[in-house]
């Protein structure tokens, strides 16, 4: 595990334990409340964590913390707290969007409905489809519930968590309309509809999250901005391309010309230098993803 005082750029398995260590001790300690409440009651948080445990490459918290880093913000456990509370987020919205899509796996094990209709099935409830379904939702409600609890008690100044909450805000209301548009397959431009679809909340949103807890300047968070919009519409895009569900006319082409933009927009004159050399290996990592 990396030093407390610091993370290096170049090693992003520290950074993703640091995460990991956050995650692991606050789902703890929630799931103790729920059981105080009833200890019939955890099978919601139980499947929250073992979503978290099965894997992922925490790559939300990572655009969050080297955005605050970017902006200039000192490592410490209130960026790696609020960092951690977009997992929990990109947890809500994939035990969702398994509901929506009626996917059957995940991460190497059942979805959350599939696993939960089979338990349903197994105490001989009827319909255990829809009671599935309905717990899958309710786990997703929680996922998001404390997501918003771990941001808001990461422990910033009320002034850094109010600039960071509307950008917050904001993007979770792109993520609801990207997945309508996705649903009705909307007519829409296809780098649009893939920021909407999830650029916004993989990379732009994080950045500038994590820049607005660090009270970063207009001119580094639009740095940030130039950076992350490009190079979450082409991590949407590749995801589209694997997934067979790419707009007419997209290709591997157009995700690289993406990529480049948002490589051109890292300024080590402006952002921090061990944060532009952190952003430049994420960007690998979204190319190669």
């Amino acid at each position: 595990m990396a030093s407390p005082s610091s993370l290096s750029p170049t090693d992003p398995v520290a950074l993703q334990d640091r995460i990991d260590d956050v995650l692991r001790s606050f789902l703890s300690a929630r799931r103790q409340e729920l059981a105080w409440i009833d200890p019939r009651a955890t099978d919601p948080i139980d499947e929250v964590i073992g979503l978290f445990e099965a894997g992922g490459k925490r790559i939300r918290p990572a655009f969050c913390y080297w955005g605050y880093r970017a902006a200039g913000g000192p490592h410490g456990e209130p960026i790696l707290r609020a960092a951690a509370s977009l997992e929990l987020l990109h947890t809500m919205a994939l035990i969702h969007d398994d509901v929506m899509d009626a996917s059957a796996a995940r991460r190497g094990r059942p979805t959350v409905h599939t696993r939960q209709a089979e338990a349903a099935a197994r105490r001989g409830q009827p319909e255990p489809e829809r009671i599935g379904t309905a717990v899958a939702i309710l786990a997703g409600d929680l996922a998001s519930v404390l997501a918003d609890q771990l941001l808001l008690e990461s422990g910033f100044a009320p002034v850094r968590l109010a600039a960071a909450l509307g950008r917050y805000h904001r993007m979770r209301t792109e993520m609801a309309a990207g997945a309508h548009l996705g649903l009705i397959g909307a007519d829409a431009d296809a780098r649009r509809l893939a920021s909407l679809k999830g650029g916004s909340y993989t990379v732009e949103g994080p950045l500038l999250i994590g820049a607005a807890l660090a009270g970063a300047s207009i001119l580094v968070a639009t740095r940030l901005e130039r950076f992350g919009e490009p190079l979450g519409e082409a991590f949407q895009l590749l995801d589209d391309l694997r997934d067979g569900d790419a707009a007419p006319g997209v290709t591997m082409i157009d995700a690289t010309k993406l990529i480049a933009e948002a490589r051109d927009a890292l300024d080590p004159d402006v952002l921090d230098t061990d944060a532009v050399r952190a952003l430049g290996l994420l960007a690998d990592l979204v190319g190669g993803s």
